[in-house]
């Protein structure tokens, strides 16, 4: 159970978007480490689908808390991990081994500059509410 001084469910929402992240960063790498194994599938964790799972709440789902346990009153969200899943409608080759390494290195790129864009977005709340405490303390 978390408890912070600061509950913010968009800074939590991109925390578990960014968690998503980086595990298809890992996926990505397994394809690429098994570029070359016989009858190894592709396997992807969706960019679309968490980002449609993070902004409807199906990956968070919510859990209440309880005032006796000394917590604000109010919604927790719990992260999921996600799902992996074999990429299918890809070539093969004669190996049966179906990973592409231009895709794969696109997807790596794709994923990281997501990651990178996040990162700021986070780094820049929490500027603003560092600002915000800074101006308190002045006035």
């Amino acid at each position: 159970m978390k408890a912070g001084l600061i509950q913010d469910p968009t800074a939590e929402a991109m925390g578990n978007f960014m968690t998503r992240l980086s595990r298809r960063q890992q996926v990505v790498a397994s394809n690429i480490a098994n570029i070359d194994t016989p009858g190894y599938k592709t396997k992807d964790v969706s960019f679309h689908l968490t980002m449609q799972e993070i902004l409807s709440g199906d990956s968070l789902p919510l859990n209440t808390r309880k005032p006796e346990a000394g917590l604000l009153q109010g919604w927790a969200p719990i992260a999921m991990e996600p799902e992996v899943f074999e990429t299918g409608g890809l070539p093969v080759r004669a190996d049966h081994n179906n990973v592409d390494i231009d895709r794969e290195m696109l997807k790596l790129s794709e994923t990281s500059f997501t990651y990178a864009v996040a990162t700021q977005l986070l780094r820049s709340k929490f500027r603003t509410i560092s600002s915000a405490i800074q101006e308190g303390r002045a006035g």
